[in-house]
């Protein structure tokens, strides 16, 4: 893969998540920094590492911190939640009859322990304050 195409796969994805529906959301890919700090996310999510993909995200918090628009960190948590790290879907719990219980996760395709574990970590944090930034950013509009 060349250079120039992780910047447009970046772009694209932060597409999917509608960062172009908000002036704050534009700030993804209009801010040179800011950008390249997703352009670094990408690239630790590529490794399948769990304390560079944290990294990344502490850096991008950081500089959103630095501009007064860290809510936009919503983005991040979106960049990584809606990804082949997570499940595309969730089984039913079964309750066993020795009182354990087994959930059933099925991914699209195959993933190692530390991809779903940053997959995991990405749905935690995007259920926890991703989608008040989110209501953040869009009643700013």
């Amino acid at each position: 893969m060349n250079t120039s195409s992780i910047y447009q796969l970046v772009k694209n994805k932060l597409g999917t998540h509608v960062v172009e529906n908000s002036k704050d959301g534009l700030l993804t890919l209009n801010d040179q920094k800011l950008f390249s700090l997703f352009v670094d996310l990408e690239r630790a999510k590529r490794i399948s590492s769990f304390s560079g993909v944290q990294s990344a995200s502490h850096d991008i918090e950081k500089y959103l911190i630095s501009i007064d628009k860290r809510e936009l960190m919503a983005f991040t948590y979106m960049y990584l939640h809606f990804s082949d790290f997570t499940p595309a879907r969730t089984e039913v719990d079964e309750y066993l009859e020795d009182g354990w219980i087994k959930k059933s996760k099925v991914f699209r395709n195959n993933v190692s322990d530390e991809e779903m574990l940053i997959g995991l970590w990405a749905t935690v944090q995007y259920e926890l304050v991703g989608q008040a930034f989110l209501r953040i950013i869009y009643a700013n509009k």
